[in-house]
């Protein structure tokens, strides 16, 4: 009995290694295999696409032997999740460039932001395409300057960033804040008490608030803050879909990508954006709201949000602009989702998807991502024409 009992442990033994060995192996030296759902479009296949003749003709056939491992949307050699990230926003921002018309010479409205929550980046950079130094997220102090047509814009954000401690640049202000929970508010409570002094000894003119607001729409804390109730802010853009939303001093505002995790690691950015770009549809299940960061990632990469479209518990809901809620911002602007009800309609999708040919994917993920630019565009127009109106043509109209 003893004898068999040692061979058997020995046999025990001996399997484990081999396991192990192999387990290494595949980890560390086999070649990753790429599996018929996350089979995607190569780089230079998708700008034909993304041009203006892309669609036309011959030129935008693929052939199956073309396929690569990896999709990148920019560029071929890049393979960092954080250099991916970095080349959208250069190309959001040359994409801009191109199209703005020369500015003149004249700068009618001047706009410094203060960046107080983690959605100012996504402002900042992907809305409003503008630049910053230094390019370390973890710097105390980063700032960005840029001209739109007659507006001059500027970005400060960071832990320097203090009240009473910087400089204080401009007239007219876009305070972006956190109001997500109570001690994020008593923060930004204690921003807007700052701005209210400035008001008061004429060192500011305007306020907007950009608002990451509470997911179940419990944002009553800055009702008195608003300029019609009494308080000192022009405008507020609020994330989620408010009921106060008005599109005169109060406007919808996207959540956007996830800028910065403090639990973020350059593996796990990696491997989540390495997803992203594997993949033809993104699952959206609604959290404690409808809307999460999930949705504007896998638009980056044109993966397809499946987006479950329900109300979540909570103050959210239709506003007199819109009976379209959830995701009224998005739906309003035709975003080209997958909406479903119910998670029992996902077979029925999966089954078309495998009817799908490779050309009807790759054209899928074209037209996701120019969607994606045209929204982030349509945003930061309709963003700096409230800003005007607010800021600079009631004031003349006042005058």
């Amino acid at each position: 009995m003893r004898i068999t009992y040692k061979r058997f442990c020995y046999v025990a033994i001996f399997l484990y290694c081999v396991f192990s060995c192999y387990a290494l192996y595949s980890v560390f030296f086999r070649a990753p295999k790429v599996t018929h759902v996350h089979k995607v479009v190569k780089s230079s296949q998708l700008h034909r696409l993304l041009s203006p003749r892309g669609n036309q003709g011959g030129g935008s056939r693929v052939s199956a032997n073309k396929i690569e491992d990896e999709w990148n949307p920019w560029e071929e050699d890049e393979k960092s999740a954080q250099d991916l990230h970095v080349k959208i926003i250069e190309k959001y921002q040359k994409s801009l460039q191109k199209n703005q018309p020369s500015p003149p010479t004249k700068t009618e409205l001047s706009v410094q932001i203060w960046g107080k929550a983690a959605i100012g980046l996504y402002l900042w950079q992907h809305i409003l395409g503008g630049p910053l130094e230094p390019v370390d997220v973890t710097a105390p102090w980063r700032e960005g300057k840029i001209r739109e047509g007659s507006i001059d814009l500027s970005f400060i954000t960071g832990p320097a960033v203090v009240p009473g401690y910087f400089s204080v640049e401009s007239e007219n202000v876009v305070l972006v804040l956190n109001g997500r929970e109570e001690a994020k508010i008593s923060f930004a409570v204690q921003w807007l008490y700052y701005t209210k002094t400035l008001i008061e000894s004429h060192k500011l003119k305007h306020l907007a608030v950009v608002l990451l607001g509470n997911e179940q729409c419990n944002n009553d804390w800055i009702r008195p803050y608003l300029k019609k109730n009494g308080g000192t802010v022009d405008l507020l853009f609020v994330v989620y879909d408010s009921t106060w939303i008005n599109e005169d001093d109060v406007y919808q505002w996207p959540l956007g990508v996830a800028t910065w995790q403090p639990q973020e690691t350059n593996e796990s950015s990696k491997f989540y954006h390495d997803a992203l770009l594997q993949s033809d549809l993104t699952l959206s299940p609604v959290g404690i709201n409808t809307e999460c960061y999930r949705i504007y990632e896998a638009c980056s990469y044109g993966s397809v949000p499946v987006v479950e479209d329900v109300m979540t518990p909570g103050n959210c809901g239709n506003s007199s602009m819109s009976s379209n809620a959830p995701l009224s911002l998005l739906k309003s602007m035709g975003a080209p989702f997958i909406f479903i009800k119910s998670w029992t309609e996902l077979p029925a999708i999966l089954e078309q998807e495998k009817n799908m040919t490779y050309q009807e994917k790759v054209q899928r993920r074209a037209t996701i991502i120019k969607w994606y630019q045209k929204f982030r565009i349509q945003l930061k127009e309709k963003f700096l024409r409230a800003l005007k109106e607010r800021f600079l043509h009631r004031d003349q109209n006042v005058q």
